[in-house]
């Protein structure tokens, strides 16, 4: 007759099971574990970086983004020579650019809805060029974009009305830039603080919950 495995072999078939079967659960609740830390660390690095925004006063936001559109707007016009804005090369090379800068002032100060509902891509770019995310990175921006506008201006003679929106615009943006700056430098004093600066808290918070 022949006989069945010793029971030693048997027993150490199942503690081996038993064993491997414990491992897997470790690895597993690890896993868990390690995912649910990443979360936890992508959460409280959204909310960093929101912390740190500054947004602009409401009048301001609507000032220069209605700005940026209109910047944006002619500044394609100027790229066809609609209306006059393109007599050199260098012309048309500033427009281009100008076309550029005002599709980026119009997402650091549109709505934070707005962004969100175009592929997040304010945060994208306040994450990506940080420097945008401050008074003193937007303000230099419109210093620059706005002393170019006026540099920019189609012939005075033959197309007297572009002339002047063209350089209001200018004059304009390089005001909003002088006003970013002394946010910068005394916003504090004015009560002008950082658009997501109470979300520190949630930021805890959510790292405790995970």
């Amino acid at each position: 007759m022949s006989s069945g495995p010793p029971a030693s072999v048997i027993g150490s078939a199942h503690g081996s099971d038993a064993a491997s079967e414990m491992q897997r659960q470790i690895a597993a609740a690890a896993a868990q574990q390690g995912v649910a830390q990443a979360k936890a660390s992508a959460k409280t690095g959204i909310f960093e970086i929101k912390s740190y925004i500054q947004e602009n006063p409401a009048s301001v936001k609507v000032v220069c983004f209605l700005i940026g559109l209109l910047l944006m707007t002619l500044s394609i016009l100027g790229i066809f020579n609609v209306i006059g804005a393109a007599v050199e090369p260098k012309h048309y090379l500033n427009n281009f650019y100008n076309v550029f800068f005002g599709v980026i002032i119009c997402i650091c100060d549109c709505k934070e809805s707005w962004g969100k509902a175009c592929f997040d891509i304010q945060e994208k770019l306040f994450r990506n060029a940080y420097l945008l995310a401050t008074h003193k990175g937007r303000g230099m921006l419109y210093m620059y974009v706005g002393s170019t506008i006026i540099f920019v201006l189609p012939d005075r003679s033959e197309y007297p009305f572009w002339s002047l929106i063209y350089g209001l615009m200018g004059i304009l943006l390089c005001i909003l830039a002088y006003l970013m700056l002394l946010l910068a430098w005394w916003g504090e004093l004015c009560g002008c603080r950082g658009r997501y600066a109470s979300m520190d808290a949630g930021a805890d918070a959510a790292g405790n919950r995970a």
